[in-house]
């Protein structure tokens, strides 16, 4: 059993990594002694329905000790399941669906104490509106220790430092020349690269169920407070659990011909774009130097001094303008980035997205807005059109 120690707001705490089948002994004995418990886990990637996605670890603590628990002993995880214990989770929904993923049949088991509804009872802002976040991190730093986020710094900086190679690039001169070219693993990747067994690794993931732990408990007041709206929304969260959990068929011959046709037809309108001269629609600077070459009057500045050529602001302006050049550039423009915005956030994320059998489980937060609207993400479907924009001539794609 790999031991580590730390604290959590001045008390000690306890970091416990399984290494043998031996060691779970010692990890049944702590649930078998438990009432409630904490739940979380660590995998490749956020959608567990994804081809090639993995699950790597299961953690189980209280306010002290936490457990984690390598995939490979499946059986004990299953029977952790079984165990009469009332889980506390911080999105468990998606943690139960992992694990449930990983031995390929529902447990049906359901995290009763959810940290993530009462932050919103409490403050419904995120951070950037000037609340506290709904993240774990963010609620942990805020109402246990100020210093709750030093797990997730330490393996971020871990990631920092591994490298993936860069298929059929070599470097072609100096000391290293023929030798294969690395690049830094991005965040994303780095999750599924680095070691399960780096301290670092162990050190983040044994920590959240027992941030789990200690929010929830601060969360107790608020819980009973709003009793009432706790149970509804914990409600509606299990309901739309199941809907992420039977997810949308996809016809994916018609969302290929579709991807294709978005594709096609914006390659159109950019090429007339650069007939007037910008090579790049993406580029703000190049989009005001064709517009004013047009005649074109723009006054609005960024903070850098560079012309606003925001969507809105090119709305606006082929509205106002009389010159058809310049009204014919903007909508060359703006319909080129609605098609490549239909294409990369609807089509391609919709197969990007599928599972193998051409399903789409797309993530469900029935918290999701300050006004506790839901969002759906991983595609946007909420975001689907339901129509064409006069403007923009989309009924055009074959």
């Amino acid at each position: 059993m790999i031991r580590l120690r730390d604290r959590l707001a001045g008390q000690p705490i306890r970091f416990h990594c399984v290494e043998t089948k031996r060691d779970l002994r010692e990890v049944a004995e702590f649930i078998r002694a438990s009432r409630v418990l904490a739940i979380d886990t660590e995998s490749t990637g956020i959608n567990c329905y994804q081809p090639g996605w993995l699950l790597r670890t299961v953690q189980y603590g209280d306010h002290t000790d936490s457990y984690v628990v390598p995939e490979r002993f499946r059986k004990f995880i299953a029977w952790s399941m079984c165990q009469r214990i009332n889980w506390l989770g911080h999105n468990g929904p998606h943690d139960i669906r992992c694990i449930d993923k990983h031995l390929g049949y529902r447990t049906h088991v359901v995290c009763a104490g959810e940290t993530y509804i009462p932050s919103h009872h409490i403050d419904s802002r995120n951070q950037k509106e000037g609340g506290t976040g709904h993240g774990l991190k963010e609620l942990a730093i805020h109402s246990v220790d100020r210093s709750a986020g030093k797990w997730e710094v330490e393996l971020k900086r871990v990631f920092k430092t591994i490298m993936v190679p860069m298929p059929g690039q070599v470097y072609k001169s100096g000391p290293r020349r023929g030798t294969p070219k690395f690049r830094k693993a991005r965040l994303g990747e780095g999750w599924g690269l680095i070691d399960p067994m780096h301290p670092a690794y162990i050190a983040y993931a044994a920590a959240d169920p027992i941030l789990t732990y200690h929010v929830w408990r601060k969360e107790q007041f608020a819980v009973r407070q709003f009793h009432e709206l706790y149970q509804f929304d914990h409600n509606v969260q299990m309901v739309c659990d199941t809907l992420q959990r039977r997810a949308i068929r996809l016809d994916v011959n018609y969302t290929e011909v579709l991807s294709e046709a978005f594709t096609r037809k914006a390659n159109r309108y950019i090429h007339k774009a650069n007939e007037y001269g910008c090579r790049n629609i993406h580029s703000g600077r190049q989009i005001a130097d064709t517009l004013l070459d047009l005649g074109a009057r723009l006054t609005d500045r960024t903070p850098t001094g560079q012309y606003q050529t925001s969507d809105g602001i090119l709305r606006a302006l082929a509205k106002s303008t009389t010159d058809g050049d310049v009204k014919e550039f903007i909508r060359c423009v703006l319909v080129a980035k609605q098609l490549l915005k239909r294409r990369e956030n609807y089509t391609d994320a919709m197969l990007r997205e599928m599972d193998s059998a051409g399903r789409v489980h797309p993530s469900i937060n029935s918290l999701g807005a300050r006004t506790t609207r839901m969002s759906v993400s991983k595609p946007p479907l909420q975001q689907l059109p339901t129509k064409d924009r006069d403007d923009e001539d989309i009924n055009e794609i074959t």
